[in-house]
């Protein structure tokens, strides 16, 4: 190449590595952001702080190596001084991480920490435990009782309230709630009231005709959303597939020198609406041991796991397969694990154990969801595994959006390896 040439074409490479690198910052923000970097609580937690925005800076270091492979560019970079560049990142973002949990500790904490009020009666105060944040008001002691036609006692209540951020009301006696509640609905304070559904856990508030109705589930993804996680599902599964092939590839030749049999294991397991399909994923166990009804969860020292297999199965690069499952439309990125049929814990099946277990289905399965970033993986040998499992789903699905998926996503990120993935 003629010298003036390769001038103009570094000239060319640098000019866009300088855009990319000056849209990095934002591209941290945003990850921090989405992994609650700069809430409260994370800022007060020196281990929640430092994890959150450690993985916020590897995937914005994924990003940036990932432009470099784009633009073909590695070979005119140095790997030692992009070495050297992400450790200082590392320990600079990690040293004030830590300065700033010690100073927010001391300094700031009654101020980002929200504050709650708690009105109460005696016997409902009695009952109730207490925290530094918490402020617990007996209107009896303190001589409040509503007038709805005196200033003087929303002045009383506004000096007794003050700047809190919440206010619940919490009383054993009904004639006093009711009290309570029309005073406070006059106050200018955005109050909460304590009530008794018995056993109900309502997921919000509606109207019908003159009657108060309880919101409590929410049923399949209208056609917009469907729409929406779909053509996400697409947009991020293609680069993604793109990506795992050499990694699918490679593992599967592996497999196949290891033991004989198969490189991939097909096995039905329960999709949206119930319905079963074909899910992959790469062998991970003798051909002869594989259990197609996954009626015998994997255990931890699991002997028909192959030394191979005990590997994907700790980096879940067995589950990659399943990014042809999302192509074809069988499963989503992000929605509840699908289960095998035959699937148990504590000797019984799933929906034997958890009466909600099939409204976990009203969406597609996906490779990754709210249980799994919550750390709920590996075997279910008790009904407690489930429950919880079910538990996370069933809150996935009735607060979809698909910025929940995005976090969700990013999430992921630190829980690819996982103690419970075996």
């Amino acid at each position: 190449m003629p010298r003036g040439r390769g001038v103009a074409a570094w000239k060319s490479v640098r000019r866009q590595l300088g855009d990319f690198s000056s849209s990095s910052p934002p591209t941290y923000f945003l990850a921090a952001i989405t992994l609650r970097a700069y809430t409260a609580p994370t800022l007060t937690s020196l281990s929640r702080s430092i994890s959150s925005t450690f993985t916020a800076l590897l995937i914005t270091a994924g990003i940036f190596l990932t432009a470099i492979f784009a633009l073909k560019v590695g070979s005119l970079l140095s790997r030692l001084e992009i070495g050297y560049t992400l450790l200082m990142a590392f320990a600079l973002v990690g040293l004030s991480r830590l300065g700033a949990a010690l100073l927010i500790r001391r300094l700031f904490l009654p101020i980002v920490a929200p504050r709650l009020v708690v009105l109460t009666d005696e016997g409902e105060r009695e009952a109730r435990q207490r925290d530094s944040l918490t402020t617990y008001v007996d209107v009896r002691q303190a001589g409040l009782t509503p007038h709805l036609h005196d200033p003087g006692f929303f002045q009383a209540v506004g000096r007794t309230i003050g700047y809190a951020d919440r206010v619940v009301l919490a009383f054993s006696d009904a004639a006093e709630r009711l009290k309570w509640t029309e005073a406070m609905r006059l106050s200018g304070f955005e109050t909460e009231i304590v009530v008794d559904l018995a056993g109900f856990d309502p997921l919000g508030v509606s109207h019908w005709e003159e009657h108060t109705t309880l919101l409590i589930s929410r049923g399949p993804l209208n056609l917009r959303e469907r729409l929406a996680k779909r053509l996400f599902d697409i947009a991020v599964a293609i680069p993604l597939l793109l990506a795992a092939a050499p990694v699918i590839a490679a593992a599967a030749l592996l497999v196949k020198l290891e033991s004989p049999g198969s490189a991939f294991f097909i096995q039905e397991r329960v999709g949206r609406n119930n319905r079963a399909y074909r899910c992959f994923k790469l062998r991970t166990m003798r051909s002869e041991a594989t259990d197609a009804t996954g009626q015998v969860s994997t255990s931890r020292n699991d002997r028909r796991v192959t030394r191979l297999g005990k590997f994907l199965r700790r980096t879940s690069i067995d589950e990659l397969p399943q990014l042809f499952n999302v192509l074809m439309g069988t499963m989503s990125l992000v929605g509840p694990r699908p289960h095998a049929l035959g699937s148990r814990a504590e000797g019984s099946l799933f929906w034997e154990l958890v009466p909600d277990y099939w409204s976990r289905h009203a969406v597609k399965p996906g490779l990754t969801g709210l249980a799994q970033i919550r750390g709920l993986r590996g075997a279910t040998e008790s009904r407690r595994d489930i429950e919880a499992r079910v538990a996370a789903d069933l809150e996935y699905i009735n607060n979809w959006s698909l910025w929940l998926d995005v976090s969700i996503l990013i999430l992921t990120a630190r829980v690819i390896i996982h103690r419970n993935a075996h």
